[in-house]
């Protein structure tokens, strides 16, 4: 019977330089994953400051927008319904000197359009 020989490894123990250059060899690597890194940041930070115009754009519409709505508001608060105006003129013609001939004039149609059976309207002034 044959005896298998034992293989001795032939590895040598790690010295000082093989140490210093795995550390290099590390070093290196996480520089270069680094300025990949930054380099990867930096181009996504210049495709938003191509946005930055726009979100600027947007801040001065919104704000042009509340100003429009302030105004629109205080026109309309400004503005005098057709009601109120209605009750204006209606006001300001009973002091006219003309006011009596006017009610005088709506009686006489009203007694008329009672003769052949109209309804009468109702008229706002």
């Amino acid at each position: 019977m044959m005896k298998v020989k034992k293989i001795k490894s032939t590895k040598k123990p790690m010295a000082l330089e093989d140490f210093a250059l795995a550390i290099q060899t590390d070093l290196q690597a996480t520089r270069k994953e680094t300025r990949d890194g930054f380099a990867a940041v930096r181009k996504e930070m210049a495709t938003k400051a191509d946005l930055w115009p726009l979100e600027r754009d947007i801040k001065t519409l919104e704000k042009n927008v509340r100003y429009l709505r302030d105004d629109v508001k205080n026109i309309t608060d400004a503005m005098v319904s057709k009601a109120d105006l209605a009750n204006m003129l209606a006001e300001e013609l009973a002091k006219s000197q003309y006011a009596k001939q006017i009610e005088n004039l709506q009686i006489r149609v009203n007694v008329l359009e009672s003769k052949p059976g109209v309804k009468p309207t109702h008229r706002t002034a």
